[in-house]
């Protein structure tokens, strides 16, 4: 962090309705913002039911938003079924906006939705422009958020666009404009179209080693199967571990902290039969216990795919297709390049699929990690630290247009 820094206050807005991605990504920044000599104070505001559970920067304060849950397409719950989605809605804009005028942050760094679930960021903006006006406000964006025509049709009745040239004074593209182009794939226009930047990908340190899980009999080879928060990656496991017993090698299946208590029976009885197979909710390092894998069979989220490749381990893409599709889409893309091995779940005989994926993948050559852009987290903080420098370029909403009742 430059001394002459004027980032001495940052607000990290995570809305995390859906696995751990936003979260993780979220905790990657807010390490690399405290690693300075003279590092900000960072206050991370964040939904997820599990920002307890999982490993934090010293020095990171977290507050939890009321938890909720994505239900299908910007649709969402509460996690607690007897308070409704308005209220719960209501509850974190108002968290949210006590946290701003309190606080007064140099910069709140918003990932991926622009106004917050259901909208909740709305207000907040108001009170900032009525009690913290020198406040910046950046968008974080990962490199593909869905299908285009479905991005372009919902900010556009949502009034997303009208909400980043009104409240945003940056826009951040954690991602390459080679592989993927948000400007026009979303046609942003002018003069929101100007304040974007691609800072490349966001990913976490490699490990100095790798680890072995327990478990698992001493030289044994394993493929390793992740599913993010494993909410709905159970079947991509069972495949996983049927998959590896054909291929001959062990199978080590971490669930993740969101997969329900049916799905874990669901996997234990599927899995049963086959011999080296661990299962286990957590790893303390992932990172650390991939990069001793033969391969990993991996969603297609952002960050996963984003430390595999920064792992150089071989990876086969199972992605996810609802409510979004844009793992599918990161994956084609990556898969394109050499960097991964796709293998779509819905055309059936998954475990087949993977049998044959890991077989190829585990072979010399053709994988080409260095083509990947992954130093996103340095020139995220030198961005946040030149838009804190400079003046302000927006103007912000004087109502809340849009905001759900």
């Amino acid at each position: 962090m430059n001394a002459q820094s004027s980032l001495s206050r940052v607000l990290l807005y995570s809305h995390d309705t859906y696995g751990l991605g936003h979260l993780r990504r979220n905790l990657v920044l807010g390490r690399q913002l405290l690693g300075g000599v003279r590092p900000p104070r960072v206050l991370l505001a964040s939904g997820s039911p599990v920002i307890d559970q999982v490993s934090r920067p010293p020095g990171l304060t977290c507050v939890q938003l009321p938890p909720v849950v994505k239900s299908g397409d910007d649709e969402y719950r509460s996690i607690d079924p007897s308070l409704s989605i308005s209220l719960v809605r209501r509850a974190r804009s108002a968290v949210l906006s006590d946290i701003v005028a309190r606080w007064k942050p140099d910069v709140l760094l918003v990932d991926h939705a622009p106004q917050g679930m259901n909208g909740e960021l709305l207000p907040v903006f108001d009170e900032l422009a009525r009690c913290s006006p020198r406040t910046k406000v950046v968008l974080g964006l990962r490199d593909i958020l869905d299908e285009p025509d479905r991005v372009r049709a919902s900010w556009q009745a949502d009034g997303v666009y009208d909400t980043l040239e009104e409240a945003y004074d940056q826009i951040l593209v954690y991602g390459d404009r080679e592989m993927f182009d948000i400007g026009e794939a979303y046609q942003i226009p002018e003069p929101v179209a100007s304040r974007l930047e691609y800072c490349g990908y966001v990913t976490g340190d490699r490990p100095e080693r790798s680890v072995r899980p327990p478990g698992l009999t001493p030289g044994v080879d394993y493929v390793l199967g992740t599913v993010g928060g494993g909410g709905d990656g159970v079947e991509v496991l069972i495949a996983t571990a049927h998959a590896a017993a054909s291929s001959g090698v062990a199978a080590v299946l971490c669930t993740g902290p969101l997969m329900s208590d049916a799905d874990h029976r669901l996997l234990g009885t599927a899995t049963a039969s086959l011999s080296e197979t661990v299962i286990v909710e957590h790893l303390q390092d992932v990172a650390a216990v991939a990069a001793g894998a033969r391969c990993v069979v991996s969603r297609g989220g952002y960050n996963s795919l984003c430390e595999l490749v920064n792992l150089g381990v071989p990876t086969v893409v199972v992605p996810r297709v609802w409510p979004r599709r844009e793992q599918l889409l990161r994956a084609r893309v990556f898969a394109s390049h050499g960097l991964v091995r796709l293998a779509e779940a819905e055309s059936g005989g998954l475990a087949e699929k993977l049998m044959q994926a890991i077989v190829l993948v585990a072979q010399p050559g053709g994988f080409a990690p260095e083509l990947l852009d992954l130093h996103g987290r340095e020139r995220v903080i030198s961005a946040l630290e030149r838009t804190a420098s400079i003046g302000k370029t927006n103007v912000r909403p004087r109502t809340l247009v849009g905001v759900p009742a």
